[in-house]
């Protein structure tokens, strides 16, 4: 926060939220490229934290070595958007459910 040294006041917070979707996605290392080359000045000021949240590459992840960008082959886990994962939690709750309530009505 600043202060506004002649009046004395908080200026208001800016309230970011997270990057929860990518903002471009690239089938293959070559269509990132093609990309890459149009924005490179952009993207070489990000750190590449920022980068892997922002953009997806099938198969690899951003990464920068000796300030270099390159891509690493990544088959790590798959990462899923909050929604899919609640989602998936929402119809895992509604099959156990209809388990349970079958289980109750074959007890009676």
């Amino acid at each position: 926060m600043e202060t506004n040294n002649a009046e004395n006041t908080w200026t208001e917070l800016k309230i970011i939220e997270p990057i929860e979707n990518y903002l471009k996605e690239f089938k293959t290392p070559e269509e990132f490229n093609v990309w890459y080359s149009k924005h490179k000045n952009e993207v070489d000021a990000q750190t590449t934290y920022m980068l892997n949240k922002k953009y997806h590459i099938d198969g690899y992840r951003i990464t920068k070595i000796k300030g270099v960008l390159m891509l690493k082959k990544w088959n790590g886990i798959k990462y899923y958007k909050r929604s899919d994962i609640q989602n998936d939690i929402n119809e895992m709750k509604k099959t156990i459910n209809s388990i349970i309530k079958f289980l109750n009505s074959s007890q009676q």
